[in-house]
């Protein structure tokens, strides 16, 4: 009983400690973060899960520190612990000590009961596993904590990363080599571990296991319209087809027809181009154009490799080679979204698709629900964002430049692009939606704008009159009546200058000019400019001087 305890006390965790060479410089290390999870990591059988249930199944090898639970059940049930020595046995109560170590899961059951069958009759035994035993395994290379951790016998290589802190940017996840002493036993490809859940890709670790992550060296690219384009790491042995896989297959918008592929052949890393056909073979890229190719490549340019097994894949597949780039093209303007926003008065404002050079203002206005009872089409605009984004290059130097410096056109064309609104397409929305004008029915393009203003009401008669504001419109009143309304004119306006300015157009007009007033519409007073008498009877003096000294110079010179 003394060897049990003693045995049972072996398998709990040892306490966590660096390795030190015999220098006494220390080599690995495990922070106490690691130490603490590693503590946490006991996994009992009851309980465990599934996954762990179906790693175990008739596979699993006993060895020092695995823990059993023997049950004699007869008259007198008996139940006790089993824990494998350092030896690999078992002390059995009233059989004595079994080798088990390296049997697998089965067979030991079989050499236990087959030895308390010895010592006990008409009972039914069973005997079950209750606890890994856990061992040291060292993670190095690429990862963040490279370090000595405990492990159990069915954790795996991912496993093993993930406690050391997971790879570095630059390590190869494809070529991980687990050793174990002096030799390779097994190689770990992670990367396709968890794109595809191969379990050979992942192997289970053993008792002093290295797990040595290297550098990432080679690669080859997948591009295009595939759902991750990038490069991956190349191993030895990677195919066409499954190069695809790892890229997660074709997006939405893929071509998949014909698939390019770019490689560098021979020592002068030669380049060159070839297609693969979907349901066909490989051919080369231009081969007249390029007759300095190596036979060689020729001939494996020409190669079929549609005929396999006389069932032909989905693609000819074949072995890649380093730096090998796998382009997928994409279909041109595969669901490209033409959209043209309508907002302000109609009945269901919002965004709308269009097809370019078919789709026409009244269509969207019509799938908009048309236009409310309160719209004022003498204000809709069509802006045109597309022109937005032109750039006029005169006008950004202008910007630049003082007024005083720029020639008469110049500043002219600077006010009249400082005035302009961009974008804004010519547009009668009322002769368009009321009368029925055609020739104002402009073709849509993506990423127009058409906002329909709601009806003012109103007139603005702003500036130099007693009480400026909103006028309620009202049907047949002149701009002198709403002047009226607004209190008259101020003691200071400059009556001959007042102008309306048009809502619809933006169009000024003199107070002569404007026949009706329109509800929108904005009667302007400027202020009158104070004179200067002083100033006017100075000038005027020193003209007058100025005339009569020429007068009497040319007067004098002709008396002489």
């Amino acid at each position: 009983m003394l060897v049990l305890v003693s045995s049972a006390a072996w398998g709990q965790a040892a306490p966590a400690r660096s390795l030190t060479s015999p220098g006494g410089s220390q080599i690995y290390s495990r922070p106490e973060a690691a130490a603490a999870d590693q503590q946490a990591r006991r996994i009992p059988i009851a309980g465990a899960g599934a996954g762990l249930e179906g790693a175990l199944a008739g596979s699993y090898q006993l060895g020092p520190g695995d823990s059993l639970a023997v049950g004699i059940w007869g008259p007198s049930p008996i139940t006790y612990p089993l824990v494998v020595t350092l030896e690999g046995t078992v002390i059995v109560p009233a059989v004595g000590e079994l080798p088990v170590d390296g049997l697998t899961l089965e067979e030991a059951r079989a050499r236990i009961r087959k030895g308390l069958l010895t010592q006990f009759h008409n009972v039914d035994i069973t005997i079950s596993l209750i606890g890994l035993r856990r061992f040291q395994v060292h993670v190095l290379g690429q990862v963040t904590h490279p370090g000595t951790y405990l492990a159990t016998a069915v954790d795996r290589v991912s496993a093993c990363v993930g406690w050391a802190g997971d790879f570095l940017p630059n390590a190869g996840q494809r070529n991980i080599a687990v050793m174990s002493g002096d030799s390779v036993r097994a190689h770990a490809d992670l990367f396709a571990f968890l794109r595809r859940g191969i379990d050979v890709s992942n192997p289970r670790l053993h008792d002093g296991d290295i797990v040595y992550v290297p550098y990432a060296r080679e690669r080859f690219s997948v591009l295009g319209a595939v759902n991750e384009p990038r490069s991956f790491e190349y191993l030895q042995g990677d195919r066409f087809q499954e190069a695809l896989s790892f890229a997660g297959g074709f997006a939405a918008d893929a071509y998949p027809d014909t698939i390019e592929v770019a490689r560098y052949l021979g020592p002068d890393r030669h380049p060159v181009r070839f297609y693969v056909i979907a349901g066909g073979g490989i051919v080369a890229a231009r081969p007249a154009d390029e007759p300095h190719l190596p036979a060689t490549v020729g001939r494996f340019l020409a190669h079929d490799f549609s005929g396999r097994g006389g069932e032909a894949p989905v693609y000819p597949d074949f072995e890649l080679q380093p730096d090998d780039i796998v382009f997928v093209r994409a279909i041109p303007e595969y669901r490209i979204k033409r959209l043209v926003e309508v907002e302000g008065e109609v009945i269901y404002p919002g965004q709308y698709p269009i097809n370019e050079g078919e789709t026409r203002i009244s269509d969207v206005i019509r799938r908009a629900g048309g236009v409310t009872d309160e719209a004022f089409l003498k204000e809709a605009t069509l802006v045109r964002r597309e022109a937005i984004r032109l750039e006029d290059k005169e006008f950004e130097r202008l910007k630049t430049v003082p007024p005083a410096d720029m020639t008469s056109d110049e500043y002219e064309y600077f006010k009249l692009r400082s005035r302009e609104n961009r974008g804004l397409m010519v547009v009668d929305f009322h002769a368009l939606l009321l009368e029925g004008d055609q020739g104002q029915n402009l073709l849509l393009r993506h990423g127009d704008l058409i906002s329909i203003p709601k009806t003012r009401g109103f007139v603005s008669v702003l500036g130099m009159v007693a009480a400026p504001g909103n006028v309620i419109y009202e049907e047949g009143l002149t701009a002198h009546d709403y002047l009226r309304r607004a209190g008259g004119f101020a003691e200071k306006a400059d009556r001959r200058k007042t102008r309306v300015i048009r809502a619809a157009t933006g169009e000024w007009v003199s107070l002569n000019e404007a026949e009706r007033i329109q509800t929108g519409d904005t009667v302007w007073v400027p202020e009158k400019r104070d004179r200067d008498y002083w100033a006017f009877f100075r000038d005027f003096i020193q003209v007058t001087t100025q005339i009569v000294t020429i007068y009497l110079v040319v007067d004098t010179a002709v008396g002489n």
